[in-house]
């Protein structure tokens, strides 16, 4: 609000100046913030974070180790950052941290897990039939 519309009363007027004036002790000025150098921070990160083959890293997304000794390792990301992906055992809570770097397909790689691959159980009952519950 500007002061005009409060009307001519020198007292709202002195009231705001003061509110203001002790608001800077505490509030630091805003720096102005140069939104390339932001977007190239971005932009550095995405890079970092996207594999050989140009797939970017992102949580939730479940990788198959494609090391044989591993028995079929699935891993499901919880978060990217600096080219480094904090993964966890897609069925367990074993926790680790793996390259970026590294997930690409090589025998000692990693290779993304497409949804259609996964099995997480056959329906016990068809869709029309209901169950019983207790």
């Amino acid at each position: 609000m500007s002061y005009e519309e409060l009307g001519k009363d020198g007292q709202i007027r002195l009231l705001t100046a003061e509110v203001e004036s002790s608001l800077q002790k505490f509030v630091p000025a805003a720096v102005p913030t140069d939104c390339s150098t932001q977007d190239d921070d971005v932009q550095a990160q995405q890079e970092r974070n996207t594999t050989r083959e140009g797939i970017l890293v992102r949580r939730g997304q479940i990788w198959g180790d494609l090391d044989t000794r591993k028995n079929q390792r699935r891993v499901v990301v919880e978060f990217v950052k600096s080219g480094r992906a904090r993964v966890r055992a897609h069925y367990g809570t074993r926790r680790s941290t793996i390259s970026v770097s590294r997930m690409h397909k090589h025998s000692t790689g990693f290779r993304l897990v497409e949804p259609g691959e996964l099995k997480y159980g056959v329906r016990a009952t068809a869709p029309d039939e209901r169950t019983e519950s207790r």
